[in-house]
């Protein structure tokens, strides 16, 4: 670890970087794995300064550096090994705040695979000077609410999923940079319009994927698709994106017939660093096309988990009569991570492509 000041504009390095720390930790045999510390948080309190750092990877340890002066000597410590409250990974980045009422409090994440980086708040004890999170150093999965002086309404989703405003709502992203050209709120009211631009190979192409994300332990998300402008060899539904992905939607034949299918397929990055180019792979479809212009379709997630089995689990259904019945198709997806590809959770994805 380094420490460079800075000069007062705060926009100009004032000095040369000086060495605080060098290596691991005290006891890192013990908890075995790799000993590498990363995202630093600096605070001065009482007037002793203090860093955090996890460690480890995101097996949930949290190393405290402390001293009387900027630039060291530092002593260290282990202020929490949090290695039971999500198999494999632990607590793992984030830092400390301070309540009006003077409680201290750890804003902290935990990869949680595909389901992404969980926030989560951790109560602080201050023992011997030492910030010592959870109970001692370890996490007891729920703790008292941290008293704000108040109580917040729970609202989800932030907005209304409906598309009758202007504007989208903050939940919504996009997958690329929006084409501006090619979607619109305001061309059908009430309705998200995808015009494609291009070809694409699969969703990982397909521009103006409209995505929000997903969560757990449970959650689902439904949608009415009108395909009304589908011509051969598109494709437009619902996806259930991550390393792995799972569509339920229909496409267009040859002869402009319209079926209902679902199909499947996994990030596989090229040598030229762009998306893959392998089609969606079909898992099932309905024999007869669709004769009407709407369809509902809908995927149900579960990303329950107990101290040794993980779900990750995704179910795919659609629904010709407005959502009364539902039925399901094709198989299950198992929703893989894979941080060197998708790590920012798993999406719901709007899409539409043409092939």
């Amino acid at each position: 670890l380094y420490i460079t000041e800075l000069n007062e504009d705060v926009r100009s390095v004032k000095g040369k970087a000086v060495k605080i720390w060098e290596g691991g930790f005290k006891n890192a045999h013990e908890l075995g794995g790799g000993y590498g510390m990363e995202g630093a948080h600096m605070y001065k309190i009482n007037g002793k300064y203090y860093i955090t750092c996890p460690a480890g990877g995101t097996e949930g340890w949290q190393i405290c550096l402390r001293s009387d002066k900027i630039y060291g000597p530092y002593e260290h410590k282990l202020i929490m090994y949090d290695d039971s409250s999500y198999p494999k990974n632990g607590l793992h980045q984030g830092g400390m705040v301070q309540l009006k009422n003077g409680d201290w409090w750890f804003m902290i994440m935990q990869d949680r695979g595909p389901i992404g980086r969980v926030p989560c708040l951790v109560p602080v004890t201050w023992v011997d000077g030492w910030p010592m999170l959870g109970d001692n150093g370890k996490d007891l999965i729920t703790y008292p609410k941290p008293n704000v002086g108040k109580q917040s309404k729970i609202k989800s989703p932030d907005t209304s999923d409906e598309f009758n405003s202007l504007k989208l709502g903050l939940q919504w992203q996009w997958n690329h940079n929006p084409d501006d050209d090619n979607w619109s709120v305001t061309e059908n009211p009430g309705y998200y319009r995808i015009r494609t631009g291009r070809l694409s190979a699969n969703v990982y192409g397909a521009k103006n994927s409209l995505t929000q994300r997903a969560y757990g332990p449970h959650c689902v998300s439904e949608t009415k698709i009108n395909v009304a402008g589908l011509n051969p060899g598109d494709y437009a539904g619902l996806c259930a994106f991550q390393d792995s992905y799972g569509i339920i939607g229909v496409t267009c034949d040859k002869d402009g017939r319209k079926y209902i299918i679902q199909g499947e397929g996994k990030f596989d990055e090229q040598d030229d660093g762009f998306y893959n180019k392998v089609p969606v792979n079909e898992n099932e479809r309905v024999s007869e096309p669709l004769e009407a212009d709407e369809v509902c379709v809908k995927i149900e997630y579960d990303f329950s988990y107990t101290a040794t089995t993980i779900a990750d689990k995704a179910d795919f259904y659609y629904s010709t009569d407005n959502g009364i019945t539902w039925i399901k198709l094709g198989k299950q997806l198992n929703v893989t991570n894979d941080y060197t590809t998708v790590f920012m959770g798993a999406r719901s994805y709007l899409f539409m492509y043409s092939t």
